[in-house]
């Protein structure tokens, strides 16, 4: 028994498994730093978000009033207004996920640039070859991490496809106050503006629909690695 522990006491005690402790440290610090970006950001952008729901509500209520008759084509006004708001919540849901990601990328790029450079700043001071097993594992772990979370919102192109998306649900809005404002000024007259209307919001909607979602291999040019240069050997 008393082997056993002393056993043990030995492979704490023994440097490479202290080194992969960092590791498995670093890499569960990445995951809570992420996560922990991921809630706080997703829980800010509904609450940011709430106003506009509400609005949509407003919105919704005041075409029903409007269109209170029941011809036809007034109805299909209607189903209009609806499918352009199922299209704008879905590019607003994709820019949420965008932006929330883009944020939590960006928390966990600059924690783990900032361990990079204090890494690097070590190793630089010792020297690669006389530095302790310990201090590279913390390096090269940082050095890892950190071009993860740089090269992550390039790659998926989150700023890109955030600012994409939300021009989307601009234009759907635009679709959805058009034909408010169409039908706040309808009468029974406008049979031929009717048809142009529905028309018009069938192109638009055609238009303006598409799936945005891009990722560019080519951001991967420069990455936190090039850091290590600046250490001798």
């Amino acid at each position: 028994m008393e082997h056993s522990k002393s056993h043990n006491m030995e492979i704490f005690k023994k440097e490479s498994f202290q080194s992969f402790l960092l590791a498995l440290g670093l890499l569960l610090l990445a995951i809570t730093a992420q996560r922990c970006s991921l809630s706080f950001m997703l829980t800010s952008s509904n609450k940011v978000l709430k106003p506009l729901i509400v609005a949509d509500s407003l919105q919704n209520a005041n075409l029903k009033s409007l269109l209170a008759d029941s011809i036809p084509k007034l109805k299909t006004l209607n189903i209009q207004y609806q499918t352009a708001q199922e299209i704008k919540t879905y590019y607003k849901d994709l820019a949420v996920s965008y932006y929330v990601n883009y944020y939590a990328f960006s928390i966990c790029s600059i924690l783990f640039t900032t361990l990079l450079t204090i890494a690097i700043f070590l190793v630089v001071n010792k020297g690669w070859q006389t530095s302790q097993l310990i201090l590279k594992t913390f390096l090269l772990t940082t050095v890892v991490l950190s071009s993860i979370y740089y090269f992550l919102p390039n790659v998926l192109n989150n700023k890109e496809n955030l600012q994409k998306n939300s021009d989307k649900v601009k234009a759907f809005q635009k679709i959805q106050s058009d034909i408010l404002i169409f039908s706040n000024k309808y009468n029974q007259a406008d049979k031929e503006k009717l048809d142009s209307a529905l028309t018009s919001n069938y192109e638009q909607i055609i238009l303006n629909f598409d799936f945005i979602t891009t990722i560019d291999n080519s951001k991967l040019n420069s990455n936190p690695q090039d850091l290590l240069k600046s250490i001798k050997p």
